[in-house]
């Protein structure tokens, strides 16, 4: 089974039409590891680069660079509509590169804060260009895998990027995670360009008035709003929780082992953005499914606050929650996708903007003078508002050229 969107190039006979292989989208899937790794390794870093800078590092480490990435997303995304997508993959990814190793030598806050949001906007060209060059270079009946396997990718940064940014810090210092980041980073440029091909008969679309006036169009689409109120809460939630984690499990007595055996623990519920094809059948459709992970999400927070004194609750509680967002996660970028056909980079820019503006606001949310489990308790309740959103989002008759493909 497969997801594709309406204005995709026709199928070909040739294998230029299809040019990315399994070699392709395992390249970018490891890519995204690494660049999405570059957001959360921020959550377990607030103290070590607070410590070693003098001061309260959440603004400079964390907010600057996650309002820049998503920021980011509305320029690059109409960039890559209009001078390709591996050109602006190329380009993008260089300056990541130049950017991560500069934060590896800030000797301040200020330095460090203007450095982030540097890289956090190198970084938002990866995203909605890898999106829109899946949904045109995979075959389509391996397309939802693809994109499944990307949106795992983006998932599991979460985790992995906290456990390597932890464990990096406590054995050679903070700044070795972002000078070895760009080391790898060198890697995948050079993968890039050796691996990444354009489709065949693939030509720039307008100018680039047209792509950026394209994106703001959407916003004007009632579907495309409710969507993007439900988006916010995502990675929100995701953030502010495993940010407050840390403290909470701290207040019980627990030291830096406990905390990274609980974000490691969650790894499971990952790779359940892998089945969100084959139950689009069962949940009624993508906007089921998506609405059934924010639903997910939720009662897994509800969980985790009722039994936040226990280790063993917090973890299960915590799986169920991870596999909400990873149901809703891949939903949400088809959702985004089929609204903005043809204009997929445009649209996942518009996707990547929300997300990630709701991941900014995780560690500000997560600061906020609550309990933790009062927290979890309105984080859940925000998911269930979401789930709401994405119901009145597709009640009603829906545009033919919005409707997703299913093979």
């Amino acid at each position: 089974m497969s997801v594709q969107a309406v204005g995709a190039p026709p199928a070909r006979d040739g294998g230029t039409a299809f040019p990315a292989g399994p070699g392709t989208v395992a390249l970018l899937v490891a890519t995204a590891l690494v660049v999405l790794a570059q957001l959360y390794a921020a959550i377990p870093l607030l103290e070590p680069v607070g410590a070693s800078l003098g001061g309260e590092a959440t603004i400079a480490l964390s907010t600057v660079y996650s309002l820049c990435y998503a920021s980011g997303f509305l320029l690059w995304g109409p960039l890559a509509d209009r001078f390709g997508r591996r050109r602006v993959l190329t380009l993008g990814l260089t300056g990541l590169v130049v950017t991560t190793a500069a934060c590896a030598a800030a000797g301040s806050l200020p330095v460090l804060a203007v450095l982030r949001g540097a890289q956090g906007l190198a970084a938002a060209s990866f995203a909605p260009v890898a999106l829109a060059y899946l949904s045109e270079t995979v075959r389509p009946r391996l397309r939802a895998m693809a994109i499944g396997a990307m949106s795992t990718a983006f998932l599991t940064a979460g985790i992995i990027g906290q456990v390597v940014a932890q464990t990096v810090a406590e054995q050679l210092g903070w700044s070795w995670l972002f000078a070895g980041s760009a080391v790898v980073l060198a890697g995948c440029v050079l993968l890039t360009l050796a691996v990444v091909r354009e489709p065949r008969g693939r030509t720039p679309s307008g100018d680039l008035g047209q792509q950026f006036t394209a994106v703001a169009r959407l916003l004007g689409r009632r579907t495309v709003v409710l969507l993007c109120a439900a988006h916010v809460t995502l990675l929100l939630a995701f953030v502010a929780m495993y940010t407050a984690l840390g403290g909470h499990l701290a207040g019980l007595g627990h030291g830096s082992d406990t905390v990274l055996l609980l974000r490691l623990v969650a790894l499971p519920g990952m790779v359940m953005s892998l089945a969100t094809g084959p139950l689009t059948r069962l949940l009624g459709g993508v906007a089921g499914v998506a609405r059934a992970g924010y639903l997910l999400a939720a009662g897994g927070l509800l969980a985790q606050a009722a039994v936040s004194g226990s280790l063993v609750g917090t973890a299960v509680a915590g799986i169920v929650f991870v596999t909400g967002t990873a149901l809703a996660v891949p939903s949400m970028i088809t959702l985004f996708g089929e609204a903005a056909a043809p204009r997929r980079a445009g649209g996942m820019a518009l996707n990547g903007l929300v997300l990630f503006t709701g991941a900014s606001l995780g560690p500000i949310v997560a600061r906020v003078d609550l309990p933790f489990a009062a927290l979890l308790g309105v984080l859940a309740g925000l998911l269930t508002l979401a789930a709401a959103s994405v119901t009145l989002a597709f009640r009603g008759p829906r545009p033919a050229q919005q409707q997703v493909l299913v093979r």
